[in-house]
């Protein structure tokens, strides 16, 4: 009965937040919204303004902030029969929403694209007239993952903070998360009187920040050095200073538990938990220790740490606080997880009453620990209004259905899309596009805003664009329109039908995935050689294939912009891995019937089809190994220093862990990558197989990985080869010929599955039944 009468009270209490929404996010909404002055924020956005564009067509904008304006709103106004005809008047609620106003006019009305990988800018001549208001949907457009900082930002520096920003601002978003803390910790460490060794001991390297942070290891990949932790916290005021001039609001890291070993023996009489060993990693690199948030050492730690976060970066009062990522809770009792939450908030709340506790959503996810009534218990702890959720992986995994909207908290409709980083066109637009509406639409949920948190970005620019437009335009209706919107803006006045053909090709095939099997990073070449791999698509090969065709004939027979050159590549490096994912196929068919001469012929042209790939990437300067290696070198002074941030950088895209315990999570189809690490390995475990076939012999996967780990793997994470930094060669003639060899004139292939091919167990098939539901 008792359980009841629990489902009817927070039943009713998610019915009175869709009533009133400002009842119950007021204290949000009080806090996620600009600080700066009307004045600095009209500042802000003209300096983003005449960053973008030079100087005589920057001049053509004029920016007022009226604060009084409904949030997230803007107005755009140029009068076609005004004398001064070129000048287009934006007045917003505030610095992003006047910067998402001026991209929104560049976008729409003037055709033009920034995107991560470049930009097209080409505005006409005379400014279209334009007579516009616009008020967002959402009323939080929000941006990060927790992951993003060590698979896309770890090497950044001040240039391509100050790009991002100026991207985030013209993208409309409102809320993100501070990058960096260790050099906090290391203070608050130093309080409690631990060593410099100590301290070294537990801070992982900057590769491995996000899961050192989230409990996962400790000091993997570091030591971290002092000078790492001076160059971080000078970068981060600049990061926290930008945002906020722009009226972004920033969300500081929170304390959620995660402390050195050596607290043990400071404390022997408080309750730690070591935290379970994380993918296999050794012992000295596993169980961090976790401090119970019931325990009053959780507060002091807790309220040190943060009082320092804001006495360094100030406050927009979002603190975000992930405890149990990764990890579960010591106890599935309702009455000890409501303890450990409002233990939490109430830390944050004892430095600042006026706290927001930002949580991801991701640990109720696949996770049967967490129960219908475990979550409730935990998020109905602290008072409505006062947690804002982020349902990390909507368009896959929604929670908030599941969760009766959060127990009443209101939530963030995410993107994520993407994890490790890796690269591979791949996403759910329908999904997205269906997801936000319904979700919108529907009173019911406590839906507060809507976001993207990919693990790693500079892919599928499009899908991320596309959802973060979700947020702020209610009137978008159609993704085939959207799309050919897109294609035009992309490539600019050269564009033709064949291009917006393309864009609605990819936008039906590797973008339409609705299922939930995992499909990122799912291709062969780019993982570690085995017998039982199973590669599968979950589109039309040949239909993708036109597409890529259409956009190869465009591109040789009109003006073929930056970014034109940057999809020729992904589009091709994607039919590619299709058709290395069919060789595999035909060779392993090959192998088991004994035939040697054809298992031969198809080893020979998997291995030339990832030499050509290699060419390939490397026309492109966004497909090259070569930065990534030396953006981490060049952030160090010592030569000790230099070997080990080239190391992080070498072994993140790799093994990961120092035995590959999470190989090939966060790979990249590089230039240099795929002829020094891809290719070798496949030249053994191919070696291997025609060894067995010659000898009438059989194989062992387990003896060929540790071959190839020893071999190949191994020496690459170590070595300190230098690889190219400026792209060779020519994109289109290159693609054109790859296209004609492999697709054109290729030969014959075993097709590939629409579906993984394996019988789900029982277990998994309940779960996805649920996620169903």
């Amino acid at each position: 009965m008792r359980t009841v009468l629990w489902v009817v009270l927070v039943v009713l209490l998610a019915v009175g937040f869709a009533q009133q929404p400002e009842d119950y996010a007021a204290h949000i909404l009080e806090h996620v919204r600009p600080q700066a002055t009307e004045e600095v924020q009209q500042q802000a956005a003209l300096e983003v303004i005449a960053r973008l564009l030079p100087p005589h067509q920057a001049q053509q904008f004029r920016v007022r902030i009226d604060s009084s304006m409904e949030r997230n709103s803007f107005h755009l106004f140029r009068d076609e029969d005004s004398v001064d005809e070129s000048v287009v008047q934006i007045t917003a609620s505030s610095g992003v929403a006047a910067t998402k106003a001026f991209y929104h006019y560049l976008r729409y009305w003037c055709r033009v694209l920034v995107a991560w990988e470049g930009s097209q800018l080409n505005l006409p001549a005379i400014l279209p007239p334009v007579n516009v208001t616009v008020k967002a949907p959402s009323s939080i457009i929000y941006y990060q993952n927790v992951c993003t900082w060590s698979y896309s930002f770890t090497w950044w520096i001040w240039t391509e903070w100050r790009r991002h920003i100026d991207w985030m601002a013209l993208q409309g978003i409102t809320l993100s998360l501070a990058p960096f803390q260790e050099d906090l910790w290391t203070q608050v460490y130093q309080q409690y009187n631990l060593t410099s060794a100590q301290i070294e001991d537990h801070l992982s390297g900057p590769g491995f920040f996000a899961w050192q942070r989230m409990g996962n290891i400790r000091g993997w990949g570091g030591p971290l050095s002092a000078s790492f932790a001076q160059f971080s916290n000078a970068l981060q005021s600049r990061i926290v200073a930008e945002m906020r001039r722009l009226g972004m609001a920033v969300a500081l890291p929170a304390f959620a538990g995660h402390l050195p070993v050596q607290f043990r023996a400071l404390y022997p009489n408080v309750s730690f938990a070591n935290v379970s060993v994380w993918n296999h990693f050794p012992p000295q690199y596993a169980s961090p220790l976790f401090l119970d948030p019931t325990e009053p050492l959780f507060a002091e730690i807790g309220s040190r740490f943060l009082q320092r976060a804001i006495s360094m970066y100030g406050t927009d009062h979002v603190y975000f606080s992930d405890p149990f990522n990764e990890i579960d809770p010591a106890l599935p009792s309702s009455k000890y997880l409501s303890s450990v939450s409002e233990a939490i908030y109430s830390t944050m709340v004892q430095v600042d009453p006026d706290a927001i506790w930002l949580l991801q959503g991701w640990m109720f996810v696949k996770n049967p620990f967490w129960s219908d009534r475990a979550i409730r218990s935990f998020l109905s702890a602290v008072p409505l209004g006062r947690m804002l959720v982020l349902d990390l992986q909507s368009e896959q995994y929604p929670q908030y259905v599941r969760t009766t909207s959060y127990a009443g908290q209101p939530f963030i409709w995410c993107m994520l899309s993407n994890f490790g980083g890796t690269l591979g066109m791949l996403g759910s637009v329908e999904n997205v596009f269906r997801g936000i509406r319904e979700t919108r639409d529907n009173s019911s949920y406590t839906l507060l805003g809507t976001g993207i948190t990919p693990e790693g970005i500079n892919q599928n620019y499009a899908l991320y664009e596309f959802a973060l437009e979700m947020g702020w335009n209610a009137e978008l209706d159609s993704t085939e329109r959207w799309f050919a919107e897109y294609a035009q803006a992309r490539y600019g006045n050269g564009s033709d039908a064949r291009a917006e053909q393309a864009w609605n090709i990819f936008r039906s095939t590797v973008y339409a995935f609705e299922g939930l099997e995992l499909m990122r990073g799912k291709y062969t070449f780019n993982r570690r050689p085995s017998s039982k791999i199973r590669p599968w698509v979950w589109y039309d090969v040949s239909t993708f294939n036109q597409g890529l065709k259409l956009l190869l004939s465009f591109a040789e027979e009109t003006p073929c912009n930056a970014l034109c050159r940057y999809d020729l590549v992904d589009a091709t490096r994607q039919c590619l891995q299709n058709t290395a994912d069919a060789l595999y196929l035909t060779l392993m068919d090959s192998f088991k019937k004994r035939d040697l001469d054809r298992f031969r012929l198809h080893s020979s042209l998997f291995l030339l089809l990832l030499s050509d790939l290699d060419q390939l990437l490397g026309t492109n300067e966004h497909f090259l190994l070569g930065p990534w290696l030396e953006s981490a070198k060049a952030l160090t002074s010592t030569t000790l220093e230099r070997h080990k941030y080239e190391y992080n950088a070498r072994i993140q895209i790799t093994l990961w862990g120092p035995q590959g315990q999470i190989v090939d999570y966060a790979n990249k189809q590089w230039a240099g990558m795929v002829r020094d690490f891809f290719l070798p390995r496949w030249r053994v475990f191919l070696g291997e197989l025609d060894q067995a076939l010659a000898s009438n012999g059989t194989i062992n996967d387990a003896k060929i990985r540790e071959k190839i780990f020893r071999t190949v793997e191994l020496p690459f994470v170590s070595e300190r080869k230098q690889y190219a930094t400026q792209p060779t060669g020519d994109t289109i003639r290159t693609a054109r010929t790859l296209y004609d060899r492999w697709v054109k004139e290729g030969p014959p292939l075993k097709a590939l599955p629409s579906s993984p091919g394996r019988r789900m167990s029982e277990k998994r098939q309940r779960r996805n039944k649920w996620l169903d539901n």
